[in-house]
């Protein structure tokens, strides 16, 4: 049985029955798995188990961890900003700097990431601990830089708000918890003081070209900034609620002006090359699965970061049909 099933699996069944003692993997912090099915979030935590089972396999060194969860009183808004100004400086993020690449940003912090091929339910990405490392996996195929750039963001408020939370239980908890991650996101992305300076070079009014001027600085999404400027106590509900309305009658809410670039990862793929001494990471997923008897089309595929589009394609060579 174990043979039938390494060979549907593209592995060996040495791969599939040594016992590396892993410490099991965290539930990620979904919203009660209301907008993504329990089958998919399942799919998804055992891949990124699975990432970490060919890092120890492999003897692969991630960056140190980090990444402390917060045990102050998350319903101080306050103390959410303090802990994202903390882990920004452990980011190597300059006080008043913009964050040049969030996802790098999450790599230095000891944070593996890995791509999605799409969005889980209407989440763009989530956050584990697999074996104790920090697990991102973040939406790659036609996900706005911005929108990719909040993600990241917010799993990194899960993990250091919620690292020690179980996943929530109920809608209300559920919310709450989402709430909190986009507000450590919110000031992780945009520090206040900076955030209200680079307003004032704009005109100093919220106005949607006014944002479009500051999105262009941090990039952050427009959307985004309606929330972070009205937490701030820049604007009220009532003007925020009119911003809302003028994007959504411009469908902004996906496609918004000023194109923010889409991140990669780097840590995986180069300690991938480095190790095999191969420089070419299809090639050297292949060369290191075959090593220790694995999958080399699942090892490439947590260090592929090409759009779909532009994926290695290659050609099954088989028996031609009579």
């Amino acid at each position: 049985m174990v043979e039938g099933v390494a060979l549907a699996l593209g592995c060996s069944p040495e791969f599939l029955t040594r016992d590396l003692h892993l410490v099991p993997t965290t539930r990620p912090w979904l919203r009660a798995y209301a907008d993504a099915s329990r089958r998919e979030a399942d799919a998804r935590t055992a891949a990124a188990t699975v990432a970490a089972e060919y890092i120890r396999r492999l003897n692969l060194v991630p960056l140190p961890d980090l990444l402390q969860p917060l045990t102050g009183d998350l319903s101080d808004d306050d103390a959410i900003d303090e802990a994202a100004a903390e882990i920004r400086q452990l980011a190597q993020i300059e006080p008043d700097g913009v964050v040049a690449n969030a996802l790098r940003a999450a790599e230095r912090l000891g944070c593996v990431v890995l791509p999605l091929e799409s969005e889980l339910g209407r989440h763009l990405g989530m956050s584990v601990r697999a074996d104790q490392i920090p697990i991102l996996c973040v939406a790659k195929n036609g996900i706005p830089g911005d929108r990719q750039r909040f993600t990241i963001a917010h799993e990194l408020g899960h993990l250091t708000l919620h690292g020690r939370a179980a996943p929530p239980r109920t809608v209300t908890e559920a919310a709450r918890m989402e709430d909190e991650a986009n507000r450590f996101a919110a000031a992780f992305l945009g520090p206040a003081d900076p955030l209200l300076e680079t307003l004032e070079a704009a005109g100093g009014r919220v106005t949607l070209g006014a944002l479009a001027e500051v999105k262009a600085v941090w990039g952050i999404s427009i959307k985004s900034l309606v929330g972070r400027y009205k937490s701030l106590g820049v604007i009220d509900v009532d003007h925020a609620r009119s911003l809302y309305k003028q994007i959504s009658s411009r469908k902004w809410s996906y496609a918004e002006p000023v194109d923010v670039p889409n991140e990669t990862a780097q840590w995986l793929p180069r300690t991938l090359v480095r190790k095999a001494g191969i420089d070419d990471v299809a090639a050297a997923s292949q060369h290191l699965a075959a090593s220790i008897g694995g999958n080399a089309d699942d090892l490439f595929g947590f260090a592929n970061w090409l759009p779909r589009s532009e994926a290695p394609v290659l050609r099954l060579v088989g028996r031609e049909r009579r």
